[in-house]
């Protein structure tokens, strides 16, 4: 696994849309996320999430695992049938808005918004591989994701293609597709037998990744999935 570097960053400077970010790799741009959801929550993998924190320091992680919605046609997603509030209006967003939701009025979940603006579909970020105390491990799980990060309500809403605040970056890591696992996403049986049974859930095969518990439930998902040499039919 590629270092994931904590850095202190003072500045607060707005780095433009596909620059080289000096700490890191090329940062992701408007064109990366207007794109289906699909190829998008693939195509996140491998790809670093950065977050500056109110001190000025910076946390990263590796994306390992993620889940797509596909909108007003998916029973599964927030904005199911053209639903449209406050709260999901990140999803109306361009590409790469952050949708930054509590959950259980514990755990902050964190999306992107994909396709663009004025089409809700987005990708949930459910687990990321980062260098912790303890050393390297998957963090699997979607509020130990935000937990890591530092993320919560003030990121809602934040555009990442721009935004001081967070950022994706490609920092050159390229996931083979043998290395790639899809299968249903996690706790949705609400939508249906149809919907909980669509393959939209991605994440890497790669035990290495992960430490302790983390590895063991890497491998669990491993067992459970199947391999994505292609993309799973859209309906």
């Amino acid at each position: 696994m590629a270092a994931v570097i904590v850095t202190a960053r003072g500045d607060a400077d707005r780095a433009p849309a596909g620059a080289p970010d000096p700490a890191g790799g090329h940062r992701l741009g408007r064109e990366a996320f207007e794109r289906p959801t699909l190829h998008v929550a693939r195509a996140l993998l491998g790809k670093y999430i950065v977050v500056r924190g109110d001190d000025g320091w910076e946390r990263a992680g590796m994306i390992a695992e993620v889940e797509a919605y596909r909108g007003p046609r998916d029973r599964a997603a927030h904005t199911w049938g053209g639903r449209r509030t406050a709260r999901v209006e990140p999803l109306y967003g361009e590409g790469g808005t952050a949708y930054v939701y509590l959950v259980y009025g514990i755990h902050w979940l964190l999306n992107f918004s994909t396709v663009g603006a004025g089409i809700p579909e987005g990708v949930l970020v459910r687990g990321i591989a980062a260098d912790t105390a303890d050393g390297p491990r998957a963090l699997l799980g979607p509020g130990k994701v935000t937990q890591y990060l530092g993320i919560g309500k003030r990121l809602d809403g934040v555009d990442a293609t721009t935004s001081p605040l967070i950022r994706l970056e490609d920092r050159g890591v390229r996931i083979p597709a043998r290395r790639i696992r899809k299968g249903p996403r996690v706790g949705i049986d609400y939508a249906g037998p149809y919907w909980a049974a669509r393959h939209w859930r991605f994440w890497i095969d790669i035990a290495a990744l992960a430490g302790g518990g983390g590895k063991a439930r890497m491998r669990r998902n491993a067992a459970a999935g199947t391999p994505d040499a292609t993309l799973p039919d859209v309906p």
